[in-house]
């Protein structure tokens, strides 16, 4: 039989209520470098939000005047309702069913109607890494859709890709691969980087002056191994766990081929008999 959710999955949740603030959610997300936080009132789980909804958030927010500022804005207007939630004693394979064929990178973990964890794909990849040895090489998982931006790309124009779903590489003007960014590293970049206006006092009032907006290059992460598509998938699953990276490049030889990412893990945990 196979390993069970309840084997995997955190039980040390962090939650939140409807009620909360999307700036408290943020900060908890940023405190506790997680990327999903479950909403719950009255000890139910109503919600859950994560790091792409706030990506998502950002990335649609333009200047100050536009806009009332979503740090305020209650969790309950972006938060997913009513989530799919799993037993403990359900198995790893299921939830990476689920997870693969919704597209949710975690679910609450529910025992007689109370919260007692969250399984999420980093869970599922250290039992990809421990207990899919030799099953599956790099090739059969990995993704070779991804866009390739400069150094200098601006953040918001990083944001409105990874809300899309997107993958994000860094090419050089030489064309050589300098880093990847993903979903965790935008949405919980720090507000002071992201702010492409800045209100100044003056005479008749506050006037906004363009300040310079800082690139995909400051939040990149660099990834200097190399693995290639005949190698061993959990040895892919095990360097995302060491590194706490949700993706990594995959070369044939000096070539870029694609990445490797915990979605792919999880799909293949799926497929596991």
């Amino acid at each position: 039989m196979g390993a069970k959710v309840k084997e995997y999955m955190s039980t040390s949740v962090v939650t939140v209520t409807p009620q909360d603030t999307l700036g408290r959610a943020r900060n908890l997300m940023l405190e506790r470098k997680i990327r999903r936080l479950v909403v719950v009132d009255g000890g139910n789980v109503v919600g859950i939000i994560t790091a792409v909804d706030v990506a998502k958030i950002l990335a649609r927010r333009g200047a100050p005047w536009r806009w009332r500022d979503p740090e305020n804005s209650l969790v309950d207007r972006f938060m997913t309702r009513n989530p799919i939630t799993i037993s403990p004693e359900e198995s790893i394979s299921t939830a990476a069913r689920i997870m693969s064929s919704k597209g949710f990178g975690g679910l609450p973990v529910v025992k007689d109607s109370a919260l007692v964890g969250i399984i999420t794909e980093t869970d599922v990849s250290r039992y990809f890494s421990e207990g899919l040895k030799g099953r599956f090489k790099i090739n059969d998982l990995m993704n070779s859709e991804y866009k390739v931006i400069s150094p200098n790309t601006n953040l918001k124009k990083v944001a409105k890709l990874i809300a899309k779903g997107s993958r994000v590489l860094i090419i050089g003007s030489n064309g050589s691969y300098l880093g990847i960014i993903t979903e965790g590293d935008i949405a919980l970049w720090e507000p002071n980087l992201a702010k492409r206006y800045v209100l100044i006092p003056s005479r008749t009032g506050r006037m906004s002056i363009d300040t310079r907006v800082r690139s995909a290059q400051h939040i990149m992460k660099e990834i200097r191994v190399k693995l290639s598509p005949e190698e061993d998938a959990a040895k892919a699953a095990r360097l995302m766990i060491e590194w706490q990276v949700s993706a990594i490049p995959v070369f044939r030889g000096e070539e870029l081929a694609g990445i490797i990412d915990k979605k792919g893990l999880v799909r293949g945990a799926a497929n596991a008999s």
